[in-house]
C-alpha cells in the first residue's frame, strides 16, 4: 500500500431520532488525564473504569452532531479546531459523512470552552460555516463570555479561553440568537440549561415519533466515573458545586425517563441509556 494511503477515516456514528437524522462525528481528541478529576482518588477512578471494562486513556474524545431537521442541516457544537493541537478534525469529517460545509445553516451550541467552538472560526472572527442564518446559545453564556472583568481577573492561562470563545461570538455576531432555560428553539428541539461547568452550558432534546435523545457537551467528561461518582468534578468546571448538582439531576432524570443521550466527550459507539444503580448510576453503551 502507498505511503499516501495511511491515514485514518473519519469516524461517524448514525442515529434516527422519529424524523430527525442524527451525525455524530469525531473531531478528534485532546489531551486529559485522570488528573483533572477532584473529588477522587487515582485507584478509585482506575475501578470504576475496570468494572466498567474500559481501560485509561490519555486522551479524551471530542464529538460534534450534525442533526438534519426538515430544511435545515443543524451542527451542534465544533470541536476543538486544532487548538493546543487537540481535534481539527471536524471538516474531514462532515466531507467523509457527506456534508458540505455550506450546508449548515443553525448552530446549536452547547457553552463556549476552546474544544466546542475552536473549530467554528478561524483567526479575525472568520466564519467556518458561511451559511449559518441562526447560531444558538444560552444567554447567561453569551453574558459570561462577553465579560470583560471576567476576562482580566481569570488566570492569564484562562483568558486565551475567552479570547477564542469572542472571536467566535464576534463570527457569528449577526446571527446569535440566545434563549433561556427549555425554550423551544425549533420544532421538536428543545433547549435543556445545564449549568455549573459554565454558567450557560445546555443539551439540546431532540423528540419526534415517541423517540428521544438528549444531547449535551460537558455534564460527563469521563462518562464512567462521573456516572459512578456524581460527585466528582473536573478541573474546568466553573462552579464545581453546582455542575455535581445538575449531573445529579439529570442523570436521575434520564434513569426515570429511559430516555437516550449522547455527548462531546462520550466514547464510540456514542449513544447511552443511563440506569440507576442505588445512590450512582450507570451507563450502557448502544451497540
Amino acid at each position: 500500500m502507498s505511503s499516501e494511503r495511511m491515514f485514518q477515516a473519519p469516524e461517524i456514528s448514525r442515529y434516527r431520532v422519529g424524523e430527525f437524522a442524527v451525525t455524530v462525528l469525531s473531531d478528534g481528541s485532546l489531551d486529559a488525564s485522570l488528573d483533572l478529576l477532584d473529588g477522587i482518588d487515582q485507584d478509585e477512578a482506575l475501578s470504576l473504569l475496570s468494572a466498567a471494562d474500559t481501560s485509561p486513556s490519555s486522551h479524551m474524545n471530542i464529538n460534534a452532531f450534525v442533526i438534519e431537521a426538515g430544511a435545515r442541516t443543524i451542527l451542534i457544537d465544533g470541536g476543538a479546531g486544532n487548538l493546543n493541537g487537540w481535534g481539527g478534525r471536524l471538516m474531514p469529517a462532515l466531507i467523509a459523512a457527506g456534508y458540505d460545509p455550506l450546508q449548515i445553516d443553525t448552530i446549536l451550541l452547547t457553552h463556549g470552552h476552546s474544544d466546542h467552538v475552536g473549530g467554528l472560526a478561524g483567526p479575525f472572527a472568520t466564519k467556518s460555516f458561511r451559511n449559518v442564518e441562526k447560531f444558538f446559545l444560552h444567554q447567561a453564556e453569551l453574558n459570561f463570555w462577553r465579560n470583560e472583568e471576567r476576562r482580566d481577573a481569570a488566570p492569564v492561562a484562562h483568558q486565551r479561553l475567552f479570547d477564542v470563545a469572542r472571536n467566535v461570538l464576534d463570527a457569528y455576531q449577526q446571527q446569535i440568537t440566545p434563549f433561556e432555560d427549555r425554550d423551544v428553539l425549533l420544532p421538536g428541539i428543545t433547549a435543556v440549561h445545564l449549568p455549573g461547568h459554565t454558567p450557560g452550558h445546555s443539551g439540546y432534546l431532540l423528540e419526534s415519533e415517541d423517540d428521544s435523545l438528549l444531547i449535551w457537551g460537558d455534564v460527563l467528561h469521563f462518562p464512567h466515573i462521573q456516572v459512578a461518582r456524581p460527585d466528582v468534578t473536573f478541573a474546568f468546571d466553573h462552579n464545581p458545586g453546582l455542575a455535581a448538582k445538575t449531573r445529579r439531576m439529570i442523570l436521575t432524570e434520564l434513569s426515570r425517563n429511559n430516555r437516550y443521550v449522547t455527548g462531546v466527550h462520550f466514547n464510540a459507539p456514542v449513544r447511552a441509556k443511563i440506569e440507576s444503580d442505588k445512590d450512582a448510576f450507570r451507563l450502557t453503551y448502544d451497540l
